[in-house]
């Protein structure tokens, strides 16, 4: 039963990877009929709906208890529209695969946000391993940033500040909404927030961007923009709980590393400009590959820690094991 529910949470996990890896594909692929503002309304005013119905049927209680009094979300809600801007308005000027690696950055700022706001992850700071991936990481990142085909220096133009914006943003998203959601369950909490975002967009929408878009777009690609905030949205957030919940946070965040390479393989059949040269292959590769260090940092410190916490009877019992007979 027990690997029956672990195969149910790696496919859950599949789900998620290939829900978040079609997020900038669709942005691109909708970006001459909307403009940002517009765009992340759509999108977030659909996965909200959705995930109302999910709230409605599962979380009713703490859900209708949030929306009532949404003040515990209130600021995380004015970080997600600004990150969202800049994550929509940051894949208008880049590639899809390109603006889901340079996002990869956000593992490097969640641990030192964490530090920095809460004083945890402080062992994970010292070690060598965080260091050595955080390096590479900003390493490959440079190295993703060369698009002239004329030169191999990085080219850090509107597009890439945008996009670095959002992953300094979304590390203090996640650290944020982590302590957010020992209080609130994160279905709920993430339902009401989505609706607040969309707020927020709708009424910059309004303020500063192209309401007419809403309308003229067309009925095809409105169901497309529908479609994209249901999957990355509304079916993403959750299925990456749930299988966090089954398999293990280190894992789960391990695994989402590959989710650029999914992002490539949807962003070669739908779009007709995505290209990296190779000097961004080799970027990105150095980038994920600094990126799983950093996973490995926080492992390994978790689990000194729990074998520290262990008490010494249960400690010499797990050190008799198979791997450790003499």
């Amino acid at each position: 039963m027990r690997d029956s529910s672990k195969t149910v949470a790696g496919l859950i996990l599949f789900l998620a990877m290939v829900s978040w890896a079609q997020a900038p594909v669709f942005i691109r692929f909708l970006r001459e009929a909307y403009e940002p503002f517009s765009m992340a309304f759509i999108r977030y005013s659909s996965g909200a709906l959705a995930l109302t119905v999910v709230s409605l049927l599962f979380y009713r209680s703490e859900f209708l208890r949030l929306l009532r009094d949404p003040r515990p979300v209130l600021g995380i809600a004015v970080l997600n529209t600004f990150q969202q801007w800049t994550w929509t308005a940051g894949c208008y000027g880049s590639t899809a695969t390109m603006a889901q690696v340079f996002n990869m950055l956000s593992l490097v700022f969640v641990v030192i946000f964490s530090f920095m706001l809460f004083h945890e992850e402080r062992a994970v700071i010292r070690s060598p391993l965080f260091a050595a991936g955080s390096s590479l990481c900003f390493l490959g990142a440079v190295a993703v940033l060369t698009k002239d085909p004329n030169s191999l220096r990085p080219v850090f133009d509107r597009s890439s500040l945008l996009l670095l914006i959002t992953a300094v943003s979304w590390g203090v998203y996640r650290v944020w909404s982590k302590h957010i959601v020992m209080t609130w369950h994160p279905i709920p909490m993430f339902t009401v927030l989505a609706w607040l975002t969309s707020a927020g967009f709708l009424a910059l929408t309004f303020a500063v961007g192209r309401p007419s878009d809403l309308v003229n777009a067309g009925g095809w690609l409105t169901f497309v923009a529908l479609f994209s905030g249901i999957m990355p949205i509304a079916v993403a957030h959750p299925s990456f709980n749930y299988a966090q919940r089954n398999l293990g946070s280190a894992f789960c965040t391990s695994v989402g590393n590959l989710t650029p390479l999914l992002t490539y393989l949807f962003a070669i059949v739908m779009l007709n400009d995505e290209f990296l040269r190779l000097s961004q292959w080799l970027g990105a590769f150095v980038l994920i590959g600094g990126a799983f260090l950093v996973i490995l940092a926080g492992r390994r410190v978790q689990n000194g820690q729990a074998a520290a916490d262990m008490p010494p009877v249960e400690a010499a019992t797990a050190d008799s094991g198979p791997g450790r007979a003499r």
